[in-house]
């Protein structure tokens, strides 16, 4: 047995820890709705664990584990990179305070043992995304947005509504597969499913949702599915999302943009950013700084400075001006951020924590949503820096966490894991 359930909780005792658990919720759903609530929630959710004895064995517990392990590591790598950053302290702990994150892997790991608890996490950031959703197309339609020219942005940015929605129809789907679920519990699941779909082709702007979507559901159908019937749902997802994709006329700008914009990716000239251009730029001007310090980087808070430096010799003879002047914070590349201020050191730590995730034991099918989500993020911070911004950071953060608690009131042994995995 684990530790923290190895002997009987007073009633006081449970109704403390699912306090904390909800406030973990909150915070969950705060991570993309309401960075204010994330943060006033997740300071409540660590306050009373650490006054809950049974949560601070949990804790412990989840801590040894592989991903709060790895989680950890990379905690204390990206700490001890802080100290060589030629940036001043408060720029370096501002980065460094991104990293918060890895902190509330480990909480959540040890909320969420329970069973209950994790479907009922997982049921209301469903419902949330879905009621969002609903309001998302009423601002649509009204042409509003809380992110300027993307109409019907409601959750942070077009970036966190489209990877929220992602997230949302990858988890309702495989609930509402789950057999022993009531009827009417699936069937709310599946319109909450294609309530979120629909946002996600037809309002969320935001293209790393959208990639985000096909990647965890290819995946998920890999990982939780076996024989022909894998094959069989792979091929119908890559028929539907070709359909969606014709029928999308937001969907085939956002992407063609990309083309259109290549091909005057590096003119500065031009009085507008040029999103396919910056990234083009980031990424070699990113390249060359960890070609010159690739073992230990520029410390974490350093890269600014760093790529003020170095930006002008990769413009070539043109003026640094308009979009190419922008002051930079973030590559838009995790595994290229990671390097550049950490180096070695810190990509590999990084890999870690991945690798962690994988070799968490976790019931099904929480384990399976859960990687199938993570191989998601692992694609899309190809080209953007999802663990440390705040939105998608966060809400990876605690959704890996959440879904990847070991069952709390089942041995965690060789034997149980590989039952769980094979579930």
């Amino acid at each position: 047995m684990l530790a923290a359930e190895a002997q009987p909780q007073s009633e006081s005792g449970r109704r403390w820890d699912a306090a904390v658990r909800i406030a973990l919720i909150v915070a969950a759903i705060g991570s993309f709705s309401s960075p204010p609530v994330a943060n006033i929630a997740l300071g409540l959710a660590l306050v009373l664990a650490l006054a809950s004895s049974s949560m601070r064995a949990r804790l412990a517990v989840a801590a040894s584990q592989p991903l709060g392990r790895a989680a950890l590591i990379f905690f204390a790598v990206m700490t001890l990179a802080m100290c060589w950053a030629h940036a001043p302290w408060h720029a370096r702990l501002d980065a460094w305070w991104n990293w918060r994150t890895m902190l509330w892997i480990v909480l959540t790991a040890a909320a969420f043992g329970d069973r209950r608890w994790k479907e009922r996490f997982c049921l209301s950031l469903i419902a949330a995304a879905a009621i969002g959703a609903i309001v998302s197309f009423g601002m649509w339609s009204a042409r509003v947005s809380i992110d300027p020219g993307y109409p019907g942005t409601l959750f942070g940015n077009h970036v966190v509504q489209s990877m929220t929605m992602a997230v949302a129809v990858l988890m309702a789907v495989v609930l509402a597969a789950q057999r022993d679920r009531s009827v009417r519990l699936r069937g709310l699941l599946v319109a909450a499913a294609l309530i979120c779909l629909a946002n996600l082709v037809l309002v969320a702007a935001g293209r790393s949702g959208q990639v985000a979507f096909v990647v965890a559901a290819v995946s998920g159908a890999v990982l939780m599915l076996t024989g022909r019937r894998r094959w069989q749902v792979v091929a119908a997802l890559l028929v539907l999302v070709g359909v969606l994709a014709a029928v999308s006329p937001m969907v085939q700008h956002r992407f063609a943009l990309v083309a259109e914009e290549g091909r005057s990716s590096l003119d500065c000239s031009s009085p507008m950013e040029n999103s396919t251009g910056l990234r083009l730029l980031l990424w070699r001007t990113t390249a060359a700084l960890i070609r010159v310090r690739p073992w230990f980087g520029y410390g974490v808070g350093g890269f600014m400075s760093a790529y003020d430096g170095e930006v002008r010799n990769q413009i070539g003879t043109q003026p640094l001006q308009n979009w190419c002047a922008h002051p930079v914070h973030d590559p838009h590349n995790q595994y290229l951020r990671v390097t550049v201020e950490a180096g070695v050191l810190g990509l590999a730590a990084f890999l870690g924590l991945l690798a962690g995730a994988v070799l968490q034991p976790a019931a099904q099918p929480y384990r399976g949503c859960a990687l199938a989500l993570l191989a998601a993020w692992s694609v899309t911070s190809l080209f953007n820096s999802h663990f440390q911004t705040f939105g998608e950071g966060h809400f990876i953060a605690l959704l890996l966490g959440a879904l990847l608690a070991p069952d709390g009131t089942q041995p965690v042994s060789a034997s149980t894991t590989a039952a769980r995995t094979s579930s």
